[in-house]
């Protein structure tokens, strides 16, 4: 999927530029690399951080550890998802690792409840570059952070200088280079939803699966969307869920494309969330109304109408 707003530091970007990076997951499951020049990283650092999250995101800020980031999302007054993010806890500072898309945005948001709060926002997004790396053969480097939800998978932090060093010896020990398109699939299996701006405040938490992936505490007390979240959990009134899906095409998919019945052009059954193309197929993270969306003839709004199909 081709990305927008790339904000990444020019040198890195130059140095990406001159590697060959393989544009589809390995079949064999062998040891990667890929840029994440999807994700940006937002700090949120002074003596009121934890509990400035703890009042702002799904997650139980006040359970996190530095050796164990977490998913977690944060969400407007109605409940509805904003951003989905991973929470890197390092001493008195937490990097909310999220889309490029969706930065600035969360920025200004956050901003909005700080207050009076020692509370300090940086986008972080030109000093530090991401690095996916996948079947590492060492796990203890200090930069390197387990990443949820998938086996095997780690973030590797660090300045423009350091991520080409890491990235020159991760070859040199005969890793693989592969595309950030390689990095979405792995997300897409572990189903992890990334937003985007066209799909940013549509779907509480749930509809997102993310009380599945541990993103969601339901004992940590209030939060902006708290209460719409917790009436959604309890009383059962989620009435749509994320699938994973493909289609036989390697068109490009935007997020929020809509997904309708060739029966019926006219009603919305839902809307993609994210895409990985992977050889001449698209791999699919789609939210749909309800489970009997799997008995229908289901395809995409788009120009081909392109089918997909649930896995």
């Amino acid at each position: 999927m081709l990305q927008k707003n790339n904000i990444m530091n020019t040198d890195w970007t130059a140095f990406l530029n001159t590697q060959d990076l393989s544009p589809s997951l390995p079949a064999i499951n062998p040891p990667f690399i890929a840029p994440l020049s999807h994700l940006a990283i937002l700090a949120v650092s002074g003596q009121d951080a934890a509990n400035f999250l703890q009042g702002q995101t799904t997650c139980n800020i006040k359970e996190l550890n530095d050796a164990s980031p977490n998913l977690g999302a944060l969400c407007n007054a109605k409940g509805r998802t904003i951003s989905t993010f991973i929470i890197i806890k390092q001493a008195n500072e937490f990097q909310l690792i999220l889309t490029v898309d969706l930065l600035e945005i969360v920025k200004k948001k956050l901003q909005m409840y700080i207050l009076r709060a020692d509370v300090q926002l940086t986008d972080q997004s030109d000093a530090l570059c991401i690095i996916g790396v996948h079947n590492p053969t060492q796990t203890t480097l200090s930069n390197l952070h387990h990443y949820p939800q998938q086996e095997h998978s780690y973030l590797f932090i660090a300045s423009p200088e350091i991520a080409q060093s890491f990235w020159m010896d991760a070859l040199t020990n005969n890793m693989l280079a592969s595309s950030e398109n390689s990095w979405l699939n792995l997300d897409i299996q572990a189903g992890i939803p990334w937003l985007y701006k066209e799909t940013t405040e549509k779907f509480v938490p749930q509809m997102l699966n993310l009380d599945k992936l541990d993103a969601i505490s339901f004992e940590k007390g209030c939060y902006t969307g708290q209460e719409i979240v917790a009436r959604t959990h309890y009383l059962g009134q989620n009435k749509r869920a994320m699938y994973q899906a493909s289609s036989q095409t390697d068109n490009e998919i935007t997020p929020g494309t809509a997904i309708i019945d060739s029966a019926n052009d006219e009603v919305n059954w839902g809307e993609v969330i994210l895409t990985a193309q992977q050889n001449k197929s698209t791999q699919l993270l789609v939210v749909l109304k309800d489970a009997t969306c799997a008995e229908k003839n289901l395809q995409l709004n788009n120009q081909n109408k392109d089918k997909i199909t649930l896995i």
